[in-house]
C-alpha cells in the first residue's frame, strides 16, 4: 500500500533546537528513513519551509484569493512529509514510533488512473 506521513509540529522547537538536538532529530529521521527502506520503499519525501512562507490560495465559484502566509494559526504545523510503499498500515504505525515529537497524520493514497 502506497501511504503519505504528514508531520506536524511546532517550528519553534526546530527554531530553538541547540545543534546537539538538531543532530539528533536528524538521526531519528534517517533512522525513520532506514526502517521504510527496509520494509518497502519511499516514493518522496521533503521538509517544507516555515509557515510564515506560505501563500494561501482560495478559489471559490471562480474567484481567487490570494493570502501571504498561512490559512490559519494553530500550534501545529505541517512540517513536511514522506510517501512511501509499504506492506501495511501497521508497518506505518510502527515506523512513526522512530521519529522526533510529531502528530503523524497517515493517509493511503488513492490510485487515480492517468494521473
Amino acid at each position: 500500500m502506497k501511504v503519505m506521513f504528514l508531520l506536524y509540529g511546532d517550528e519553534q522547537v526546530w527554531a530553538d533546537a541547540s545543534a546537539e538536538e538538531r543532530s539528533r532529530y536528524m538521526a531519528q529521521h534517517d533512522e525513520f528513513a532506514a526502517f521504510l527502506r527496509n520494509h518497502g520503499s519511499i516514493v518522496a519525501a521533503e521538509a517544507l519551509s516555515t509557515v510564515a512562507a506560505a501563500t494561501t490560495v482560495h478559489s471559490r465559484e471562480g474567484a481567487v484569493v490570494v493570502t501571504e502566509g498561512p490559512f490559519a494559526e494553530l500550534a501545529e504545523q505541517l512540517g513536511g512529509f514522506y510517501v512511501a510503499v509499504l506492506p501495511s498500515i501497521d508497518t506505518a504505525i510502527e515506523a512513526v514510533a522512530l521519529l522526533p515529537q510529531y502528530t503523524v497524520e497517515l493517509r493511503p493514497v488513492v490510485d487515480v488512473d492517468g494521473l
